[in-house]
């Protein structure tokens, strides 16, 4: 059994109690946009799990940037350019200890040494200075430093013992002591170029695979706004569609109650204010209940959009037709007088009843009749330009149906 026509048939009793509820404002719960709340409720969640989504690529983002963030705030660069000028001072050193070893009274390799005793600290504390701007594990470095510490306060010794040989002391121990912090100073050197190597090669493992996640969250990002976008996009056709179904019948595709309620009111306080006629037809297919039960509810389903599209063909575009029940139709009619709602009227019935059974897709004839009523000057609502006319179509049913009364 067709949906439409259980509408159809609970419309029938809803004609019989129009004189209760002439706009059917009672019992209208099948107009109601019942998805409306339902689609509502979707879009809230959208927006949830797009936050969610979102705030959880942001925590990852976070985390992995406190992971990596001692890889990348370090500047091996610079590091590994102390050291390699710490090295170079260490083997200036080196050959200036052989220098004086080969001429024990040349001024010039005095002042080479001295020069280096005082400089080679001022490297040894830069490059103190730099493992700590660099943000690595103290752990990594700690027992290097120490040694450099050491051989830094050997240094100082050296240089009071500088002063003795000047004076005329034995080199002897003075160079054996340099050979030994020369050797140190190469050691040391050499763990803290091999460590800064290791970290600078875990710095680029680790910022190519900050690029990867980078590119990976954002492409996750970019499907995510999409899909969003294709959901904001499903919803607010869905939204359309309810709202056309609240607003349409599905069947004759014409207006329905609620459609027609949204342009009543506006058009009656337009005719009072302005003074123009407002006409109201009122309309009921004569034994429609006869035909459902005698020809079945498909061929009522066709007789309903047969009907229609006359209304639709006679009616004026600034008209407003509507299906208010099951075979009840309405036409609100702006600026147009009694003779015009009239020979409207006129014109239904008469293109109604001629309908061929070919037309009808049964072997039935199909009547109508019709109520007419125009707005009075002092009439305040719709309602009662409504209970006119469906008074005047309770008359032409009285008297025999397929005619007209006016209300």
């Amino acid at each position: 059994m067709s949906v439409l026509h259980s509408e159809s048939a609970s419309a029938v009793c809803s004609s019989r109690n129009s004189r209760h509820d002439p706009l059917g404002l009672v019992n209208s719960r099948y107009h109601r946009p019942m998805k409306l709340r339902a689609i509502k409720s979707i879009g809230w969640k959208l927006g949830l799990a797009f936050i969610l989504i979102t705030g959880t690529c942001a925590i990852a983002i976070a985390l992995y940037g406190l992971h990596v963030r001692q890889q990348m705030g370090s500047n091996y660069t610079s590091l590994v350019a102390v050291i390699v000028r710490s090295q170079t001072h260490a083997v200036m050193f080196r050959n200036a200890l052989e220098d004086l070893r080969d001429h024990p009274g040349d001024p010039e390799v005095f002042s080479r040494l001295e020069n280096l005793l005082w400089r080679i600290p001022q490297h040894i504390d830069g490059i103190s200075f730099s493992l700590q701007t660099n943000l690595l594990s103290e752990s990594d470095y700690h027992a290097s430093l120490a040694r450099l510490q050491d051989i830094k306060e050997r240094l100082s010794e050296m240089r009071q013992q500088l002063d003795g040989i000047i004076l005329g002391d034995s080199i002897e121990k003075f160079l054996y002591q340099g050979q030994v912090i020369e050797n140190d100073l190469a050691q040391v050197y050499s763990t803290f170029e091999g460590m800064v190597h290791s970290e600078a090669a875990k710095q680029r493992i680790v910022m190519e695979r900050l690029g990867r996640t980078i590119s990976v969250l954002a492409f996750m990002t970019l499907i995510l706004i999409l899909g969003l976008l294709i959901s904001l996009f499903r919803l607010k056709r869905e939204h359309q569609k309810v709202k056309r179904l609240s607003q349409f019948d599905e069947l004759t595709k014409l207006g329905n109650r609620r459609y027609l309620l949204s342009f009543a009111e506006h058009c009656c306080k337009h005719s009072q204010r302005s003074g123009s006629p407002l006409g109201l037809i009122l309309i009921d297919i004569d034994n429609f209940k006869y035909i459902n039960d005698t020809f079945g509810h498909p061929a009522g389903d066709l007789i309903l959009q047969v009907v229609a599209g006359v209304l639709k063909d006679e009616a004026r575009k600034i008209d407003v037709l509507a299906r208010i029940g099951g075979e009840e139709f309405c036409i609100l009619l702006p600026d147009t007088d009694v003779d015009g709602a009239m020979q409207l009227a006129e014109r239904l019935r008469k293109k109604t009843s001629d309908l061929t059974q070919k037309q009808l897709g049964v072997a039935t004839s199909v009547t109508m009749s019709l109520g007419v009523a125009i707005a009075c000057k002092n009439e305040a609502t719709f309602k009662h330009l409504y209970a006119r006319a469906d008074k005047a179509l309770y008359q032409a049913k009285m008297h025999g149906r397929n005619r007209i009364e006016f209300g």
